[in-house]
C-alpha cells in the first residue's frame, strides 16, 4: 500500500487537522481489512458513520493509499444564479422595497425560484444595494415584549382604523378600516370618507361576509368609531368586544404592524386620482 511521505513545509494548523484525521479513517480501514469478520454495521456504528462511508473509504484506500482517505477540497466558486431572477430580485427590490428575506419568500411563492436569502443579500452587494435597515424601529424596548398568537382562527380578529392623506382637496383624509385575525393573519381592508361607528359596524359586516370562519371575538382600542354603540352592534350578534387598555397600542400589535408595512409599501408608492382609484388600487394590494 501507498505509503504518506512528511511534506517538505511547515503544515498550518488546519492540514494537521486534515493529516490526524486521515490517520484516523486509515486505523479505521486497516482494522476492516485485518478482521474480515468484523461487522460493518457493529464498526460505522463505534465509528459514528455509516455503512456507505466506510466501503468509500476502503475503496479510496486500497486505490490511492493513505491520500485517498484525505479531505477533497471543496470548490470555493460561488453558484451563480440566472441574469433573469437577478434582475427580478433587483426589480423587486426597487419597486416594493423588500430586503433579501422577503424578495426570497416572494420569488419561491411567486415565480417557483427557491434561492437562500444569503443568495438575495449577495446579489444586493454586487449591485451595491445595501440591505434595508431601519433604525428608528431597532431601539431596545423600555419593557420586554411577550409575544403571543391565538390557536384557532376567529378566536380574536384585531381591528384598527388608520387615517389616510387624501389627495383631493375638498375633504382632509380618507379613513382604512382594517381587520386582521390573531392566528392566520388574514386581512380585510375597505376605505371610508368618514370615522363612524355606522361605518365601523358596516365594516363589520363586510369582515364576517368576507372571513372563511366564524368570529368569536374582536379586539380594538378606545376610539369612538369603537364605542357604546359598537358594542350592542357585536353583542346582538353573540361577537365578544374586547378593548385594550388606554395607550398600549402593542396589545393590537399585528394590525398596528400591518398598517406600517400599508404605509411603507403600497401608500408611499402609490398615487390615487380619487376614492375610487383608491377603492381598486387597495383591494389589489390586499389580495397582494
Amino acid at each position: 500500500m501507498n505509503q504518506f511521505t512528511l511534506p517538505e513545509k511547515r503544515l498550518t494548523a488546519k492540514k494537521w487537522s486534515q493529516l490526524n484525521s486521515a490517520y484516523a479513517r486509515q486505523d479505521i480501514v486497516e482494522e476492516l481489512i485485518r478482521n474480515p469478520k468484523l461487522s460493518v454495521a457493529t464498526l460505522s456504528d463505534v465509528c459514528g458513520v455509516s455503512r456507505a462511508t466506510l466501503w468509500r473509504w476502503k475503496k479510496r484506500y486500497a486505490a490511492q493509499g493513505f491520500r485517498g482517505l484525505l479531505k477533497d477540497k471543496r470548490s470555493t466558486k460561488p453558484r451563480r444564479i440566472s441574469p433573469e431572477v437577478e434582475q427580478k430580485i433587483l426589480d423587486l427590490r426597487q419597486k416594493l422595497g423588500y430586503g433579501h428575506q422577503r424578495i426570497a419568500l416572494y420569488l419561491k411563492r411567486y415565480m417557483g425560484v427557491n434561492i437562500a436569502s444569503s443568495t438575495v443579500w449577495n446579489v444586493f452587494k454586487r449591485n451595491n444595494l445595501p440591505n434595508l435597515y431601519m433604525t428608528r424601529y431597532n431601539k431596545p424596548a423600555k419593557c420586554l415584549m411577550k409575544r403571543y398568537e391565538k390557536e384557532f382562527p376567529g378566536d380574536t380578529i384585531q381591528m384598527d382604523v388608520k387615517f389616510i392623506k387624501n389627495p383631493q382637496k375638498h375633504m382632509k383624509r380618507f379613513y382604512q378600516f382594517t381587520a386582521i385575525d390573531d392566528c392566520t393573519r388574514f386581512r380585510v381592508l375597505r376605505i371610508y370618507t368618514r370615522n363612524t361607528t355606522q361605518n365601523a359596524m358596516d365594516f363589520l359586516e363586510q369582515v364576517k361576509q368576507t372571513f372563511p370562519v366564524a368570529i368569536r371575538q374582536i379586539q380594538t382600542d378606545n376610539g369612538p368609531e369603537f364605542a357604546t354603540d359598537f358594542s350592542f352592534h357585536l353583542d346582538r350578534q353573540g361577537i365578544h368586544h374586547r378593548r385594550i387598555k388606554p395607550r398600549t397600542p402593542r396589545l393590537n400589535g399585528k394590525v398596528e404592524r400591518s398598517h406600517r408595512t400599508d404605509e411603507e409599501e403600497f401608500y408611499s408608492r402609490q398615487r390615487f386620482e380619487d376614492i375610487q382609484d383608491l377603492k381598486v388600487k387597495l383591494s389589489e394590494w390586499e389580495k397582494h
